[in-house]
């Protein structure tokens, strides 16, 4: 046992250990800062998370500036939640257009972009989009309401990336539209993609209408399952 364990230890370090960054220059709120982050072990923030990458082996990290080639060398997963509206912030930081084109080239070279949006008035949309937009993605600013007219979503995936046969919980989420011809629909509601994994040079990008899997819905039905096997999929070397 001690040498199997010596060789997957000695596996992990010959190829580095993934590097999972989130940003907390565009999301980086006044009035709740843990908001989304790997410190907050509030319902709001991603400690849980940041314990689950933790075991699947990766390095957490944290971008407090503006995106460039310099910011985001050495990171393999890069998650953007819920950028900052005027609501949340004193000076929100919004995406700019040399950001945009420095995270392209990055995803191009093979990086892994995680897009997590949020629901109208929760999240700011117009530079989030023009980022989305560069992969054949667009957040609806709105709140999808399945055909009962509820905004509490149980969605069932039909793909590995998450998980066959496992249902993800979703609370107040904004549907997608995708132009991409390089898609997979991770999770729908009939014909409105719900969430997204998009094809883009030599890396992807996934794109979801909500911050998901912070502390309080981490373990609501299969949430915690799906992340596993969704950071799985993108930290691999």
């Amino acid at each position: 046992m001690m040498r199997v364990l010596l060789a997957a230890w000695l596996s992990l370090a010959a190829c580095g250990a993934a590097v999972v960054a989130v940003d907390g220059y565009h999301n980086n709120e006044t009035k709740d800062p843990d908001h989304y982050r790997w410190e907050g072990t509030r319902n709001g923030g991603y400690s849980q998370l940041g314990g689950l990458i933790q075991g699947l082996g990766g390095e957490l990290r944290t971008v407090r500036e503006p995106v460039a080639a310099r910011t985001v060398q050495g990171i393999d997963v890069f998650i953007i939640a819920d950028p900052d509206t005027p609501a949340e912030a004193d000076d929100p930081k919004y995406i700019s257009g040399s950001e945009i084109d420095a995270l392209e080239k990055w995803v191009s070279a093979g990086g892994r972009l995680v897009l997590f949006g949020n629901d109208k008035g929760n999240a700011e949309f117009e530079h989030f989009n023009q980022l989305a937009a560069r992969f054949g993605i667009e957040f609806v600013e709105t709140i999808y309401r399945d055909s009962g007219g509820k905004s509490k979503l149980n969605l069932a995936s039909q793909t590995p990336a998450l998980g066959v046969g496992l249902t993800a919980y979703l609370v107040d989420v904004a549907p997608l539209k995708i132009s991409s011809p390089k898609f997979e629909a991770l999770l729908s509601e009939g014909n409105t993609p719900i969430m997204a994994l998009v094809h883009h040079g030599k890396g992807l990008v996934v794109a979801l209408g909500d911050p998901w899997i912070y502390n309080e819905y981490i373990h609501s039905r299969d949430n915690y399952r799906m992340a596993e096997n969704l950071f799985r999929m993108l930290m691999k070397k």
